[in-house]
Order: C-alpha cells, then structure tokens, then sequence
C-alpha cells in the first residue's frame, strides 16, 4: 500500500490520472525543459506518485531530485514532503530501514514546523513502513498516534474524511498483518463504509487488505469477492502492485479451495503485469506459488522450473539491492555536497580536499561492494543448486512415498466396501428367513394334506366311488398347484438374494422397479424384527404402475434401496424409543414415472436430519450410529452407485417430522 501522502494528493487531484501512462522518457524531456527550480518540482509533484507504482526505481530517481531542490531553505514544508516521498519508494523497493529513517526525518520536520494535519499522514506513512518491515507494534503505535489528531477534527470536508478512512484502513491493515482478525475486520469495514459512501468504492487498498482478512478468517467467498473488486479499481487506476498482490490472494484463495486452474491463471496474471513494473517481490510470491501447486500436482517439471524462477528471482533481488546500495551512498553524497555548499565561502579550500576524499572513499565502496556482490552471488548459486537438488532427490522419494500409499489406500477401501456389502447382507438374513418360512409352511401343510387325499383316492377307487375319486384327484391337483406356487416364491427369494450378495458385474439388466422396492422393504422390516422382537412398524408403498421394466445395475440398486430402508427403520425405531409408546412409526416407498425418468422415495417419520449435518451425510464414514452399529459408507456408496447410473440423489428432511430420501434415475 505504502501510498499516504501520494494518495491523497490523487484523490483530490483526479486530473492527474490522464498521465498515469506516461514514459521516463517524457519525465525527463519535462524536466530538461524547466526554467527553474520551482518548475521542476512542479514536473517532480506531478509525476512521482504515478511511477512510484508503474515504475519505483526511476521514482527513486525523481524523488532523489526532489529532496535536493527541496533542501535549499529549512526547515520547509516542501522539505518534509519530499523526505516522505523519498521514504514512500524506498518502502516500495522493500528498502525498510532506510524508509523508517526518513520517514522520521519528515515527522521531525512537521513537529518543528507544528504542521498537525501533515504530521498525522506521516505518523500513517512509518506506521505502514514498520508494519511492511514486520514490527507491528511499532506500526500500531505510530498509527494510533495518527489516530489520536484526526480524532480531534470536527470538520467534515473530503480532506478531513478521506483522511479517517485512511487512518482506519492503516490500523486495520496492521491488524490484519499481526493476525488480529477481529481488530482488523472493524476497522477495515469502517473504511469501506467510508470509501463507498463519499469516494464511490475507489480505495483499491481498502479492498485489498479487507479481501485478506476474510481470506485469514476462512471466509473465501467473501474474500473472493474483495480480490475481484481490488483487481477491478487498480485496473482502472493503473495501481500495479495492489494489482499484483490482489491477484496472489486470489492464487492462494483458489488453491486452498483447490481450484488450481484458477490459482495458475491469477498467479501467471501476476507474472504477466510485473513483466512491465518493477515490483518483484510480488512476482517472487507468484512464482513461489505456481511451484507449490504444481508439487501438489506431481507436476514435478513445472514445479522444479518455478523454484528455479524462485531462485532466479530472489538472485536478481540480491544483485539489485547491491546496486540500490552503491546509489544510496551516492545520493547520500549528494545530500552532504548540499550541505557543504552553504559553507563554501568560509573555507573554499578545505571543502575541495575534503571532497576529494570523500569521492576516493565512494569509489573504494563502490568497488568493494561490487566485488563483494560478485563474489557472493557466485556461493548463492552454488548453495542455490545444491539446494535445487536436494530437494528434487527428497520430491522422487516423496513420490513413491505417496504412490505405495495411494495402492493401500485403494485396497483398504475396496475391503471396506466389501465390509459393507456384508453388513448390508447380514442385516437381511432374518428376514430372509420369515420370507421363506411363510411359503415352506405353506409347501409342508399342503404336502401333508395331498398325502391325506391320496389315501382317501385310493380307499373310493377301491370302493369303486368313481365320483368321490374324481373330486378328490381335483383336489390333490390344486394343491399342488398351490405347492409349485409357493416353491417358486422360496426359489424367487432366494435367487434375489444370492444377486444382492454376489459381487456386481456392473452389467445393467431390466427389471421390475416396483417388485424390487416392496420386496426390499418386506425383507427389511421382517429383519428388523428379527433384531427387536418389540419393534412393530407400518410400511406402506405406493407404486406407480406405468413405469414397467428399467435398465439398471440389479445387485447395486438393490444395495441403494436397502440401504436407504434400513436407515428409515432405524430412524423411526430410535424416535420409538425416545417417544415411550406416544408414537406410530412408519415408513413408506414410493415410485414415479416423469417424462424420461423415474423417481423411487423412501420417506420415514423418524427424527429427521440435524441441519448442521445435513450436508455431511453423503461423506465417507460420516455416521450418527453408535460405535459399533454403521460403518459411515452406506449412503456414500448409495451415492456413488446412483451418480455412475446417470441419477442424482436428494434428502428432504425436517427436525422433528422425519426424512425423504429420493433418487431419481433415467429409464
């Protein structure tokens, strides 16, 4: 952000943004034009808030002239201005130390000049060079102290007004930094009510930090949406690195959802726009972040060319900061020359030679630092690629790592399902059981009674009774058919439960919806039973008779439906329980017909579904059953099978007044 005085001079002088586009080149020409002083600092005021964003390093330069012309007569207002703006681009350039220095250069001079307003923008300016260098309690306090002066002024002009907005984003942007969320959301959201109110949402810095806190709470789609609306305002006013850094918390946000392809394409925005401004560090974080993602990827090529991009960059940085070293000691020069020159007519003689050492000793650390520079970057390198290499060797034992427990995993999981299958099998076996008794009984009696006729055939036939012998050979042949029919029911149930049970060919097949669905819920409630010979239930079904024969997986839909009845059984005999006999449970299924699909409804009056778990209930060993009782997969599988067959599964569920679970498949 860094942008106190140079904001506020751009807000309430928006004409200057016609020449946000302007080239050195065009600076220069200006400058070299100028009759005098005055004029050039008029070119200087113009210009230097615009390159201090698109272009800091040739800001540098224009801040340097500024501060020389300025120094002539001080103690000045102009003076202080200038050391603010000096200390505002090297703060950009990440130079902290000597950003502080004189940003407390201008605070002495405003304090001797007793110029409260300016003296409260540069107690914000060093609060955010403090908090930029990572000493955030020194940040907070020089910002309460700015603070403290815009509280004791009443009036209510633009001035006054963008000034406490920029007060509270600063507090708040510290706040941010240190982790105090809560502080920072406060003092942020302020500004912005501000900001949208008189300046019509145009503070991309208030944005920024705003998107950064929500980002920290974990609010993404909040801090999405603040990103957005900084990338939009720097757009429009040309602010790079605000435009830079809203595009990495965008990068970072997409990649903690893990919507990598959007975290990519903001990271390589970042690295597109730092192709054509000199704030490296920013694309230093982008490139940083592209290496991450494309480790978490296994894209080990991308992510071994973006660390050495890292390492590329973070070298330039190094040589770059050495080259900013040997001009400050330059302009340093400069500043003392001016000095030197108010005392030139007292002894003409003594400043020469004076000067004269003082340029032998510039170039003695000139070549010293570059000697030194040269021969440090040349061990970073080296450390730099063995480093490279160290960690490309610990990535391939990573991967292999992963690889060998991506296979267990694979193996542990079908185990786990095969387990569920089983359970799902097991909870059935007692009502299979009372199905086939029911016909057996009826196979046995009948059986009994034919052995009975067949005497009595015998005993009329040898009485000659041909009439009786007829009617009672009538007889055996309908109970006979009445054997076969109850044989064939026995063999039916049989047969689909040795389908349910055998593993899944994944072959779709046509089969009857409606008979699958009542002979599911039977087998389930008669299972139950089994289980709590107490637990009694009305089961209902209401089948829609136009949906004929689909073309589903038999053994996974079977799955599905028992899954599903048996959780409505559960729901409704543990509200039974809590209810003590004030209470009729039921559950009911019921099928229908749409233009192309078809939708199968399992509905209980249980508990219904606590909203705060409604949304886990699909998830993987999510359950509410007691140890012991639920492995967690059953509607993840029930999920996962209705998906694979083109289908959608929905719950509609109401604390109190129990649960529907509806699939809706295609025919």
């Amino acid at each position: 952000m860094k942008k106190t005085l140079l904001i506020l001079t751009a807000l309430l002088n928006m004409h200057l943004f016609h020449g946000q586009n302007a080239r050195s080149d065009s600076i220069r020409n200006l400058l070299a034009i100028a009759k005098n002083d005055s004029a050039k600092l008029s070119v200087i005021g113009k210009w230097l808030w615009v390159t201090t964003w698109s272009d800091p390093e040739y800001a540098l330069e224009l801040a340097k002239q500024q501060l020389l012309l300025t120094k002539k007569a001080r103690p000045s207002k102009a003076e202080a201005f200038a050391l603010a703006n000096y200390a505002t681009v090297l703060s950009v350039l990440g130079d902290y130390s000597h950003a502080i220095d004189y940003h407390l250069q201008s605070i002495r001079l405003y304090e001797e000049l007793k110029n409260t307003g300016e003296l409260q923008l540069a107690y914000l300016n060093i609060s955010e060079a403090y908090s930029d260098a990572g000493d955030y309690y020194s940040a907070l306090e020089y910002a309460y102290k700015g603070k403290s002066i815009i509280d004791t002024v009443s009036k209510k002009d633009t001035t006054t007004i963008f000034r406490r907005m920029l007060t509270w984003t600063y507090i708040g942007e510290v706040y941010e930094k240190f982790g105090k969320l809560d502080s920072a959301f406060f003092y942020l959201t302020k500004a912005r009510a501000i900001d949208s109110t008189y300046f019509n949402s145009q503070s991309g810095f208030t944005t920024l930090h705003l998107a950064g806190t929500y980002a920290k709470k974990n609010q993404l789609a909040e801090a999405i949406k603040y990103y957005r609306q900084t990338i939009v305002i720097s757009r429009i006013h040309d602010y790079k690195s605000d435009l830079m850094d809203a595009c990495n918390g965008l990068a970072k946000v997409f990649s903690q959802t893990g919507q990598t392809d959007s975290a990519i394409f903001y990271a390589n925005q970042t690295v597109l726009i730092g192709n054509n401004t000199a704030y490296p560090l920013a694309i230093l974080n982008a490139v940083t972040i592209l290496s991450d993602i494309y480790k978490s990827k296994n894209n080990l090529d991308s992510a071994v060319k973006y660390m050495g991009l890292s390492i590329l960059i973070k070298d330039s940085l190094f040589n770059r900061e050495k080259v900013r070293q040997v001009q400050d000691v330059s302009f340093s020069e400069q500043l003392h020359q001016q000095e030197l020159l108010q005392k030139i007519k007292q002894n003409d003689l003594r400043y020469r030679n004076r000067l004269n050492v003082y340029a032998l000793l510039a170039v003695l650390i000139i070549l010293l630092l570059l000697a030194g520079g040269l021969w440090r970057r040349n061990v970073y390198k080296q450390r730099s690629f063995a480093l490279l290499q160290k960690q490309k060797q610990e990535i391939d034992i990573q991967k292999q790592k992963v690889e060998s427990a991506l296979s267990e995993l694979k193996s542990t999981q079908n185990q786990l399902i095969q387990t569920e299958k089983m359970a799902s099998l097991g909870e059935l076996t007692a009502g299979i059981a009372h199905e086939i008794q029911n016909p057996l009984n009826f196979v046995n009696n009948f059986s009994e009674v034919k052995k009975e006729m067949i005497a009595e055939l015998k005993n009329e036939i040898d009485s000659g009774n041909l009439n009786e012998a007829k009617t009672l050979a009538n007889s055996i042949d309908q109970n006979e058919e009445k054997i076969i029919l109850h044989g064939k029911r026995a063999d039916a149930i049989v047969k689909n439960m040795l389908q349910h049970s055998r593993s899944s060919s994944g072959k779709k097949e046509l089969i009857d919806i409606n008979a699958m669905c009542g002979e599911y819920l039977r087998l389930a409630y008669h299972g139950f039973r089994a289980k709590d010979k107490t637990f009694n239930a009305k089961f209902e079904t209401d089948f829609d008779n136009h949906i004929g024969r689909i073309n589903v997986v038999p053994q996974d839909i079977g799955r599905v439906l028992l899954n599903l009845i048996n959780n409505a059984f559960y729901a409704v005999a543990e509200r039974k329980e809590q209810m003590d006999g004030r209470y009729e449970p039921c559950v009911s299924i019921r099928t229908t017909k749409l233009a192309d699909r078809i939708e199968i409804a399992v509905k209980d009056n249980g508990n219904g579904i606590p909203e705060k778990i409604k949304g886990k209930i699909f998830q993987p060993f999510f359950t509410t059953k007691p140890a012991g009782q639920g492995t967690g997969l059953g509607l993840s599988l029930a999920y996962d099978i209705v998906k694979s067959h083109g289908g959608e599964i929905k719950v509609e569920t109401k604390q109190g007044e129990g649960s529907e679970f509806i699939v809706d498949l295609p025919i």
